[in-house]
């Protein structure tokens, strides 16, 4: 029996019901009446006193029957009331099943109607789950600027997909005035994803954020921990209409890339009307993906962001995702992972290191994934802090060669699964990298015994002790590996307290400066290198003598800033390759850095998902190019 025919036949039983209740409160009036007929008189005292008394009995119980009927007649109208109420609700239950099962049919008839996608084809209302390790971090894209927050905000260039080459996507950039100005055009019709045009207001307003300069705080500037993006830039920037703006900046051959691919841009009218911090949680930009809902220990949602500049399926640059709704879980845990998987609780996770990832060979519903040329090792070493005894021992070359032979990288590498290699430089595989030759005669071999022979020529022979700082979050494998390279530099005599922290905890501290302008925190700083296409961005923030997080400061005569201004000079790509590549030598033969590896990240991903990203990274990033295929 269906629900409409139970309605009708409860509506028709209600009633029949409250007929019979109205024929008993009628018949119950009517036999009432008939007990108050009275009995004849008698004119003997005895016979009327007792027909008085009889009298007067048949008044009480007249009047006992009256206030029953009355009772009954009230009971009888509530009683109707009610069940015309209950009639009512099932009259309008009847009506709105009826309008839903009405509104099911004809959602029925248009899928029947549409064209539905085959297998192997895109599924563009897709919701792809991806478990995550942290989500622990503000959403402003300047601030510090978690993983999270990637996939909602946009930059005005973006590196093509296949010459690695800086594209325009968002907006055109020209030199003027002998490469000292740049102008710049915005792309019409871009919107942020409360619908409001992108305007080159917002550029400008993005910019000064970066710069610390933006006006609306109340002491006048906004904590950035990204200056070096905007180094370049020696003047204020000025609109020149609704989409133009002028950039004034020093001679730099990679100012536009820089500000092109790393300045985020955040939307004006929202920042100036709820401030920093609450800008913070809602994740407003004008990016790919629509910011849906935030809980830092449980979650990241978001849709595809229907109004995006670039439509899906561009094949040099972030474009509008395929999918239609994107799920960040977090759980921190690499084992809740895997159990997220195997539970089909999740469609993918990166990071997962590969003692996890390998249980899924052979899988028939998962493949192991390896993200090729992800963010690489780096050790940075505070040369401009003392150690514990007063010292300086990061200004000595010998000491930062002696920390290079000292720690066994090989072994580092195969106990991750032997699919990376060592970290030689800034941009091991991208513009102006090292060449095989010259890999292999700058290596630094695992030698403890070297490392211990240059120490004690350096004056250190009995070692000496600095704090070790690492992040516990973003990649797989990070605080055992500065465990391991803690126990090898303590076999010759350095040694540490290693700490790993969260990556919101760990950035702040890394670009924190004192009241000197020199970075506070001394010691070492287990980090990595971006691995884009240019380098420029590592140039800026490690390699520059005023870079925001260049701890260590190179020494004068080794014409390493010298080296980093000639790359910014050298207009032509060519010679500009020629001057990275002079650079990385000069600061491998440093020993600027305790150099890494390469880093591959390894995860697991569902069969049916594609992810080729055309030459991209396969990261946070580049969600964007995730794509489910039908089954």
């Amino acid at each position: 029996m269906s629900e409409r025919n139970y309605w009708q036949r409860l509506r028709r039983n209600r009633m029949t019901r409250r007929s019979l209740l109205r024929a008993s409160a009628r018949a119950g009036v009517g036999a009432t009446g008939l007990a108050l007929v009275g009995c004849g008189g008698d004119d003997d005292d005895d016979q009327q006193s007792v027909a008085q008394a009889q009298q007067q009995q048949q008044q009480q119980q007249q009047a006992i029957q009256q206030e029953q009927a009355q009772q009954q007649q009230q009971q009888a109208m509530q009683q109707e009331q009610a069940e015309q109420q209950a009639e009512q609700q099932a009259m309008q239950q009847e009506q709105q099943e009826q309008q839903a099962e009405q509104q099911a049919m004809q959602q029925q008839e248009q899928q029947q109607a549409a064209p539905q996608p085959a297998a192997g084809e895109t599924d563009f209302n897709a919701t792809v789950r991806i478990a995550i390790d942290t989500a622990a971090d503000t959403l402003d894209p300047i601030r510090s600027g978690g993983k999270a927050m990637l996939p909602h905000f946009d930059t005005l260039g973006q590196f093509d997909q296949f010459s690695k080459e800086f594209v325009q996507s968002a907006a055109t950039f020209e030199w003027v005035d002998d490469f000292t100005a740049g102008i710049v055009n915005m792309k019409p019709g871009m919107k942020w994803h409360d619908g409001t045009p992108v305007t080159a207001e917002d550029a400008k307003f993005t910019i000064d954020r970066v710069n610390g300069i933006a006006p609306y705080n109340a002491d006048g500037t906004s904590d950035s921990l990204y200056g070096w993006i905007v180094g370049a830039i020696n003047d204020e920037v000025t609109v020149e209409g609704d989409l133009t703006f002028r950039l004034p900046v020093n001679r730099d051959a990679s100012a536009f890339a820089v500000l092109g691919t790393e300045v985020r841009m955040t939307p004006k009218h929202i920042i100036e009307e709820v401030g920093d911090e609450e800008f913070g949680n809602l994740g407003i930009g004008s990016g790919p993906f629509v910011l849906e809902s935030y809980n830092p220990a449980d979650h990241v949602f978001s849709t595809r962001f229907e109004d995006y500049h670039v439509e899906a399926g561009s094949t040099h640059r972030i474009h509008k995702p395929w999918m239609a709704r994107l799920e960040q879980l977090v759980r921190p845990e690499p084992v809740s992972r895997v159990a997220m998987l195997e539970a089909g609780e999740a469609d993918m996770t990166l990071s997962l290191g590969w003692d996890l990832s390998q249980t899924f060979e052979g899988s028939d519903d998962f493949d192991v994934l390896f993200a090729q040329g992800t963010d690489n090792w780096n050790i940075v070493f505070n040369t401009e802090r003392p150690a514990q005894d007063g010292s300086y021992p990061f200004r000595d070359i010998r000491v930062r060669r002696a920390i290079n032979h000292a720690v066994n990288w090989e072994a580092i590498i195969e106990s991750r699964g032997g699919f990376e290699r060592r970290n030689m430089g800034i941009a091991a595989t991208n513009i102006g990298a090292l060449t095989e030759e010259q890999r292999a005669d700058l290596v630094y071999e695992y030698d403890p015994e070297q490392a211990r022979a240059l120490l004690a020529e350096a004056g250190y022979e009995d070692g000496f002790h600095v704090p070790f700082w690492g992040y516990a979050s973003r990649f797989a494998g990070i605080v055992e590996g500065g465990l391991a390279i803690a126990q090898d530099l303590a076999a010759v005599g350095v040694t540490t307290d290693f700490q790993a922290d969260e990556h919101a905890v760990f950035r702040l501290r890394l670009g924190a400066k004192g009241e000197d302008g020199i970075h506070e925190a001394a010691g070492f700083h287990h980090y990595f290198f971006n691995t884009y296409p240019d380098p420029v961005s590592n140039i800026n923030a490690w390699i520059d003598k005023n870079g925001s997080i260049s701890h260590s400061k190179a020494d004068p005569d080794s014409k390493i800033q010298e080296l980093v201004e000639a790359t910014r000079t050298a207009f032509d790509p060519d010679e500009r390759a020629k001057a990275i590549n002079a650079l990385q030598v000069a600061i491998y033969d440093e020993a600027m850095f305790l150099f890494g590896i390469e880093q591959v990240n390894v995860g697991v991903m569902r069969k049916n998902i594609e992810w080729i990203n055309y030459g991209a990274r396969q990261d946070e990033f580049n969600y964007w190019g995730i794509r489910t295929m039908v089954t």
